[in-house]
């Protein structure tokens, strides 16, 4: 991970901060620019992180938030994997079975990123969505084990997105899901790993084809 220059990229974010309540828009088209760098760099190179944050603002238009929700979202979603810069891609990109020493490791790039990003006071409701978007519906997520609605709806969306934009994206270890794999498995997991209303707006998003715009 030589190429990112992490203070670099703290001191883009931190203009980025300054700007973002004032002129959401401008904020917003860096931070998008900066996302789309850390995305072709970690873990995969594949803009994972611009995906999901496509996804994202799909569900949320679904869910009816409204224009200061939106540009929250948008911003916890191009940040959800931001920890990740921290991790060994040795891990990341391990094509065969992790140790139980790795999976932790993986495990803490929720905090981490929640951790790097935390100095920012602007991007305080967005980070919500960084720290819980690996929590699950039952409380048998990370990092805090939270549950239901005291995952903030925030992180719920994430989940859902980050979810379905892993399982079809072809991955060192793996093979890429169908689009219809990929929503039996959304649908297996709702009430369980996933929020039932997030992952049925979802599936809404896909069957209506908004999740094709720019993607």
């Amino acid at each position: 991970m030589e190429d990112i220059n992490l203070d670099e990229i703290i001191d883009c974010l931190s203009k980025i901060a300054e700007i973002l309540h004032d002129k959401p828009k401008e904020a917003l088209r860096e931070l998008r620019e900066i996302s789309a760098r850390v995305d072709s760099q970690v873990p995969y190179r594949d803009g994972h992180n611009q995906r999901v944050s496509r996804y994202s603002l799909q569900l949320g238009k679904q869910l009816e938030l409204n224009e200061k929700e939106m540009v929250i979202l948008e911003t916890a979603a191009l940040l959800h994997d931001f920890g990740k810069i921290c991790i060994d891609e040795k891990i990341l990109i391990k094509p065969s079975s992790l140790t139980d020493r790795e999976k932790t490791e993986i495990q803490q790039h929720a905090i981490k990123g929640y951790y790097i990003l935390a100095g920012f006071a602007e991007f305080e409701d967005a980070l919500d969505g960084v720290r819980t978007h690996h929590e699950r519906f039952d409380g048998r997520g990370y990092p805090e084990g939270l549950m239901k609605k005291n995952i903030p709806l925030i992180g719920r969306i994430i989940a859902v997105a980050d979810a379905y934009d892993a399982m079809t994206s072809k991955r060192p270890y793996r093979e890429a899901r169908t689009k219809e794999q990929a929503v039996e498995e959304l649908k297996k997991c709702s009430g369980s790993q996933f929020d039932p209303i997030v992952v049925d707006a979802f599936i809404n998003v896909l069957n209506i084809g908004a999740w094709r715009k720019k993607i």
